[in-house]
């Protein structure tokens, strides 16, 4: 992955009052799902940049009931877990998925907040494997709807924000020039287990996921195609040999030129704003084949 800037940590602990910190989201959407009215149709998974799919959105595009379910730092463990935390507290059959990706896929390892909330354990084989108790531990976090999205006054506030776009973007790209040589290395084997695993649950549950690559700011792209884009060409090849075991569709959202988007929609060096996401899920909503239907 972009290790040079890309990966956020999420660090761990409690706030005061016995909720999650403002910078934890697992056992908050954990929380979120405990608490759905209906199970949602189709659900969002990712990492922090996935976050501006808004659910309400998807619906007026797909017209299923939906969910956004990234979190921060969001890693394959935490996509596995989500994905069969709602199968258990939220069934639906043949649900759809759209989980956005960074270029290298590999996630390594389980972050130790996801490990740290006791309906995760059994999933990823910490304790004896059973049926989690659907419930809630945490009162709400007042920063989040029932759906997953953002409220409207937490949006104004979140910590993507740049107070300058152009010098964030400057900085990566003189990073990636600097630091190129740490972007070769070939992925371990090992880091793809947890992304095999929620694609095989999927799969077994009747689902096609939508992988979506994320958006890069294009002046980072440019830098980074400059110096080969090995993590991209990694995940290429290993996705058209996962195509002969799992079923999925593969968008492209890297490129902004794309999609429609814009290389000043960013709120900062790596994340999108709500606006380029909106022309983002248009064009997966295109171009997802039957994945959707």
């Amino acid at each position: 992955m972009l290790a040079l800037a890309l990966a956020l940590a999420a660090p761990a602990g409690r706030a005061a009052g016995g909720r999650p910190p403002p910078s934890e989201d697992r056992s908050t959407k954990l929380d979120l799902i405990s608490r759905l009215s209906s199970p949602p149709q189709l659900v969002v998974l990712g990492s922090s940049r996935s976050r501006r799919a808004e659910p309400s959105y998807l619906t007026t595009l797909t017209g299923l009931t939906a969910f956004n379910a990234g979190v921060r730092g969001g890693t394959a463990a935490d996509a596995y877990v989500l994905t069969r935390y709602l199968a258990d507290c939220a069934p639906v059959r043949g649900r759809r998925y759209i989980w956005f990706v960074d270029a290298g896929l590999a996630t390594s390892g389980i972050p130790p907040e996801l490990s740290a909330d006791p309906r995760s354990r059994g999933y990823l084989g910490l304790a004896p494997a059973r049926r989690p108790a659907c419930k809630a531990l945490f009162p709400p976090d007042g920063r989040h709807t029932p759906d997953g999205s953002y409220t409207p006054a937490y949006k104004r506030i979140l910590p993507e924000h740049a107070a300058d776009l152009a010098a964030e973007v400057a900085r990566l790209v003189k990073s990636v020039r600097l630091h190129h040589g740490s972007l070769n290395a070939v992925p371990d084997p090992k880091q793809y287990v947890w992304f095999e695993r929620t694609l095989a649950f999927m799969n077994r549950q009747g689902s096609e996921p939508i992988i979506v690559f994320n958006p890069i700011q294009p002046k980072v792209l440019a830098a980074l195609r400059a110096v080969g884009f090995p993590a991209r060409t990694h995940s290429a090849d290993y996705l058209r040999r996962l195509h002969r075991r799992y079923r999925f569709v593969v968008v492209d959202g890297e490129d902004v030129h794309r999609w429609g988007g814009s290389a000043n929609d960013f709120w900062d060096a790596t994340h999108i704003d709500y606006a380029n996401m909106r022309r983002l899920l248009r064009y997966v909503v295109a171009h997802a084949g039957g994945a959707l239907r």
